[in-house]
């Protein structure tokens, strides 16, 4: 534990980590917003509010309003690999039976403990643009920013009308095996990990990934590190945007905002909110989800894996 500790602390320092306190400015109203803002727009045309958290909580409380929407954000595919995006149908049956229209401003939200919860957030956020939905933003800390500053809580489920949602697919944010066999090794391409360190350096797996260690020349940026969550009791608000483009400049990753960017995990969930934040909040225009992620990739014996290296050294 101490050495997992060490190696958290040593990574940090390598982003030039900096403290940030809750509350300040956030850095994209329109796909980050403030339990302020949601506070004072309840009552907002159009809006629709989804709770992606684990179900159990929305019954002791959720945000006036809100529609009980854990899922399913993901499921496993048809060759019984990875917990991946369901089909085009079945999310637009989901999404419709949310209440969401094609006009809809969606804000999600989730738990707002730790990272994890807030990678929740990210997944849905990603999964409606993949569906051609942009109009989605997430409640910066979610629950837990909202009970903290004792905004109404209600215990009455939702019942939203059918909503109109037609959402397509748009190929551009999704990545699959194929493609990433394709771009391993391609100066044009960045790949980014959101795994924690022990998991890129492959000293630890889950026991349903098959092989350790991570792709060729992928960039370490756990999602772990992505916000505040339990600084001086925070709940899980996102950094400061002058704090993360200088982890994304720590780790090596292109300043050209065209960059073509991978993001992965080990389920693809922790690479959500690497998506969200390399293209919501720092602005890179074509950022990628590798929806199979390491779980796939790990079984296929010809996708080479790495261990107890950085992506950016030249072996």
């Amino acid at each position: 534990m101490k050495s997992v500790c060490r190696l958290k602390a040593s990574f940090i320092g390598v982003l030039l980590f900096m403290f940030c306190l809750p509350g300040l400015a956030l850095a994209a109203e329109s796909s980050l917003v403030s339990v302020d803002w949601l506070a004072k727009n309840l009552k907002k045309k159009d809006l629709v509010i989804l709770d992606v958290s684990e179900f159990i909580h929305y019954e002791k409380g959720h945000i006036p309003g809100a529609v009980k929407a854990f899922g399913p954000w993901m499921t496993m595919n048809r060759d019984f690999v990875g917990f991946m995006m369901p089909d085009q149908e079945t999310l637009v049956e989901m999404l419709r039976s949310y209440g969401v229209n094609n006009e809809s401003f969606v804000v999600v939200y989730d738990e707002g403990i730790t990272s994890k919860d807030t990678a929740k957030s990210a997944r849905a956020l990603w999964t409606l643009h993949t569906l051609g939905h942009t109009r989605v933003a997430i409640l910066d800390g979610g629950m837990a920013a909202w009970e903290q500053t004792e905004k109404p809580v209600s215990t009455k489920a939702a019942a939203p009308l059918t909503g109109n949602f037609s959402g397509k697919l748009v190929a551009a944010k999704v990545a699959t095996l194929a493609e990433v066999r394709r771009k391993l090794g391609s100066s044009g391409v960045a790949f980014v990990d959101n795994r924690l360190p022990e998991y890129y350096f492959g000293h630890e797996k889950n026991s349903e990934i098959s092989r350790a260690g991570h792709l060729p020349g992928a960039l370490l940026w756990p999602e772990e590190y992505m916000t505040i969550a339990g600084e001086d009791f925070a709940p899980s608000y996102f950094r400061k945007k002058d704090e993360l483009a200088q982890m994304a400049r720590g780790i090596h990753l292109p300043a050209d905002k065209n960059a073509e960017i991978i993001t992965y995990s080990n389920h693809g969930l922790a690479a959500a909110m690497g998506y969200f934040v390399l293209h919501d909040l720092l602005g890179y225009r074509n950022v990628k989800l590798y929806d199979g992620s390491i779980l796939e990739a790990a079984e296929v014996k010809e996708v080479p894996m790495v261990v107890n290296a950085w992506g950016w050294e030249k072996r």
